[in-house]
């Protein structure tokens, strides 16, 4: 057979080989990323309810987040050089592994440290419940008496039925509707069942309770699941890289970018189903979705995604390497060879290596999956090698320059101590020529002050958005996915069509990424002026005019100490704390879940109808001011979204490519270590300034979350933040 047919059938036979590989492995590989970015950005949409449930503040609930980029920081440059020397798609699924775990693990800490019931002492109780002698007034007593005597004849029988009646207001079947409702979100202007509840907060704080647990256990997840992600990140990119054509990288790179863009949208929309329910099966009776008390079902989530990653991360930990990777498996086509890296002979004989390829048609291409970086050095075994650096080289025109196997991680031998010697100056010296570029490092600072700026504000945006506008968490971050995310994945499609078509290198592209991150930070501090006076900035100012005393002459008696918050209005839309404020009487009728929640009797409300209720509650203003803050948060995720390709590809070719899973891996150690890390904690203690009144645990033995906030300085400070911070990238 002629040679040439011969040629031309390994050749297509090798392209098919190689493109069930690719195949194979990218279903695998965009699978975990996607699942990866889903958690990521599911936290966020869940990190109040975990607030309320444990009784943490957001400065403790930022350090908490943070401890992903504490895992981060300390492995992403080590996972990045070493990753980039071996089996990229077991680094991969390694990590993989790692965050299925830690999802787990945090969603376990629901069951690990459970809410549990109070067992009161019914002896002790009632000694310690005082009698309610509000009833016993000189008008009541004066009307019991008179009744009595007009429909009695019998004056001797005196024995004040009619008050006792009226002072014994509870039967068994009133008592036991009591009991249920002493666990509801709301409370009643009745002393008795006030203090049953106190009594019940202060059995479980005898009990010793403590957030200590739960914190200490989600913090360790997200530790694991911070070293975890190191991996799909900075050495998937160069996989990516090393198996496309350089023209069509742009579009690969959008479409990975818009599979992690696709990943939040869902993280924000699971956060939307799960905040839906109820973090217990057992819901208190009222507590619907709107209510400031509810906690969403936000383990769920985190056991669901962590499952789900288990096969695939498990699969692409054991994708099968069907190539032996040898010396001609290297391709030049993005290669410059670094004379004073090796010496003339193992240039030469890696330059004669770089031009071993199947030539079909004039054009060159490698026919298998580079699994391992192309170009990484290699000894005559095929193994990939790490160059001594210029440092510790062997001086010689007849010396080969040492090269020390990657393999030799795993064993200790007699040469470990050359080992260490060796590939220290090297990967300081890789180190050092990265930070030598100007493009880079200029780059690198631009994105440290971005990614700080963004990260904090964007975990607490769903917070801030209930906060001003009053809305259910699960309707805000349904908004989330659907508005501004969808945004960000349409700007990342345009920046790498416009990347393609226009040929941006240099400074053109640094300009556009320049223009770009201007226009989205300018909508972005639009948002500083869209504010609204929801249900809660109401009461919330009234806080501060009463220095957080809701104690009326209406509701004096009503001991109202110590209630939830559950906000109510009257039919005029004046809202009261909760219908305990609003001196509503208790209703043993509110312990049937299908009963309307329109409170009556109640002596505070101020109107000709002695009622109050939350859908007495106007929020149709707040809800189109909503709809504008969205408007501009979709165009800033547009024209953030442009930015992106083109800041990659800036930072992959102002370094060799031989550097550049370790440049990636330096950049994301700088941008975790100085912006990602203290921006959670920073953003945090900005929430917590505006805390007007915080809930107090345990008779105010310690502090738990924020109840309400200052409305005004919370949107002022968040938004006057970010947009100095992103002012500050551009000069």
């Amino acid at each position: 057979m002629d040679a040439s047919k011969i040629t031309v059938i390994e050749y297509y036979t090798g392209a098919i080989s190689k493109l069930f590989q690719i195949i194979g492995f990218f279903i695998l590989f965009l699978t975990v990323y996607f699942l990866e970015s889903i958690g990521g950005f599911f936290m966020a949409s869940v990190v109040v309810s975990i607030e309320k449930q444990f009784q943490i503040s957001s400065r403790m609930s930022g350090l908490m987040v943070s401890a992903g980029d504490l895992g981060y920081i300390p492995s992403v440059v080590f996972v990045s050089y070493f990753g980039g020397k071996g089996n990229r798609a077991r680094w991969i699924g390694a990590g993989s592994l790692m965050i299925a775990f830690a999802n787990i693990l945090i969603g376990m800490s629901n069951f690990l440290f459970p809410v549990q019931t109070t067992q009161l002492n019914s002896t002790y109780t009632e000694s310690c419940i005082a009698a309610d002698w509000s009833p016993l007034n000189d008008s009541m007593l004066a009307n019991a008496f008179l009744n009595y005597v007009k429909n009695s004849s019998d004056v001797e029988s005196f024995q004040f039925q009619s008050f006792l009646r009226r002072l014994n207001q509870l039967n068994v079947t009133g008592i036991s509707k009591m009991r249920i409702l002493v666990g509801s979100p709301f409370s009643f202007c009745n002393t008795l069942f006030n203090a049953l509840r106190q009594e019940i907060n202060r059995a479980r704080c005898l009990s010793g309770l403590s957030n200590i647990g739960p914190f200490v256990t989600i913090f360790a997840g997200l530790l694991i699941l911070g070293i975890g992600r190191t991996m799909p990140y900075s050495l998937g990119l160069p996989l990516i890289d090393d198996n496309v054509k350089r023209r069509n990288l742009p579009l690969y790179f959008a479409g990975m970018f818009f599979i992690r863009i696709l990943g939040p949208f869902l993280g924000f929309l699971i956060g939307s189903i799960v905040n839906n329910y109820y973090f217990s099966f057992d819901v208190p009776a009222g507590l619907t979705p709107r209510d400031p008390s509810w906690i969403g079902r936000w383990w769920a989530g985190f056991l669901g995604i962590g499952t789900a990653m288990l096969c695939p991360s498990l699969a692409l930990y054991l994708y099968p390497t069907c190539v032996n990777y040898n010396s001609n498996d290297l391709v030049g086509e993005h290669y410059s060879v670094a004379k004073n890296d090796l010496d003339d002979h193992a240039a030469s004989e890696r330059h004669s290596l770089i031009n071993e390829r199947v030539a079909v048609g004039g054009k060159f291409r490698d026919k298998r999956l580079a699994l391992i970086d192309r170009h990484a050095a290699r000894n005559e075994a095929g193994n990939t090698v790490v160059p001594i650096s210029t440092k510790a080289k062997v001086i010689g025109t007849n010396t080969r320059a040492l090269m020390i196997s990657a393999k030799a991680l795993h064993h200790f031998t007699q040469g470990q101590a050359l080992y260490y010697h060796s590939i220290f100056p090297d990967f300081i010296s890789t180190v050092q020529t990265i930070m030598k570029s100007p493009i880079y490092v200029f780059s690198m600072i631009g994105r440290i002050m971005d990614v700080f700026a963004l990260k904090g504000f964007f975990i607490f945006l769903p917070k801030y958005l209930v906060v001003q506008f009053g809305l259910p968490q699960h309707k805000i971050n349904l908004f989330l996915g659907l508005a501004s995310l969808p945004g960000f994945a349409i700007g990342l499609f345009i920046g790498g069509l416009i990347m393609r078509k226009c040929k941006l290198q240099g400074r053109r592209a640094a300009a556009y990424v320049l223009v770009c991150s201007l226009i989205a930070a300018l909508f972005s501090l639009n948002n500083a002026m869209i504010g609204c006076k929801s249900v809660l900035s109401l009461i919330s100012d009234k806080t501060k005019l009463t220095n957080q005393n809701f104690t009326t002459v209406c509701n004096r008696d009503c001991n109202c100490r110590g209630v939830p918050l559950y906000p109510v209005c009257n039919h005029q839309g004046q809202a009261f704390y909760s219908p305990c404020h609003a001196g509503c009487s208790f209703d043993q009728s509110f312990s049937d879940p299908s009963t309307s929640k329109i409170f009556q009797n109640c002596g505070c409300s101020n109107s000709t109808h002695s009622e109050v209720s939350r859908d007495f509650c106007d929020q149709s203003v707040c809800e189109g001011k909503f709809v504008w803050y969205f408007v501009n948060l979709a165009f800033s995720g547009i024209f953030g979204g442009m930015s992106i390709i083109p800041a990659v590809l800036i930072v992959l070719r102002s370094v060799p490519p031989v550097d550049r899973s370790i440049s990636l891996g330096l950049q994301g150690f700088l941008v975790s270590l100085i912006a990602t890390l203290p921006s959670s904690v920073f953003w945090g203690w900005i929430i917590d300034k505006a805390c007007v009144m915080w809930n107090a645990i345990c008779g105010g033995r310690s502090r738990g979350a924020c109840e309400l906030y200052d409305t005004d300085k919370l949107r002022l400070m968040t938004h006057l933040t970010y947009g100095i911070i992103r002012y500050a990238v551009f000069n």
